[in-house]
């Protein structure tokens, strides 16, 4: 069972509904269920005398690096869907990367006696055990 995110949200010019809020979160876990995050800090913005209006900033706290995104546009929906869609992009790419890594470099098994052999330094001269030509 996951751990449950903490979600801090601003508004920033909005008048911030119940119903929004619960739309948000609903999305956020949904980004949850794809890789635990530990809290989420949103800040949606709308600001009326620029164009585009709405901005939303999204900071994801995980494990390893912290996942952001950010993003522009004329309406609130379509704000929020590319700041998802990036993170939602980010998180997959985070989540292939380890094994990309493990496809393209593959490891020889473990040999129990690896530790014992002893290696030859070429020092020019014939090891003890080997006769000179």
């Amino acid at each position: 069972m996951l751990a449950p995110m903490k979600i801090q949200f601003q508004f920033r010019g909005l008048n911030a509904s119940a119903s929004l809020g619960v739309w948000l979160e609903e999305q956020l876990e949904r980004l949850h269920h794809l890789m635990p995050v530990s809290a989420a800090e949103v800040v949606l913005e709308q600001q009326r005398d620029n164009a585009p209006a709405f901005r939303a900033h999204v900071h994801l706290v995980v494990s390893g690096r912290d996942i952001h995104a950010a993003a522009r546009d004329h309406t609130l929906e379509a704000v929020w869907l590319k700041v998802t869609n990036s993170l939602h992009k980010q998180i997959e790419r985070r989540k292939a990367r380890p094994q990309a890594r493990v496809r393209s470099n593959p490891q020889p098994p473990a040999i129990a006696s690896r530790g014992l052999e002893r290696r030859r330094v070429n020092t020019g001269k014939p090891a003890h055990n080997q006769r000179e030509p």
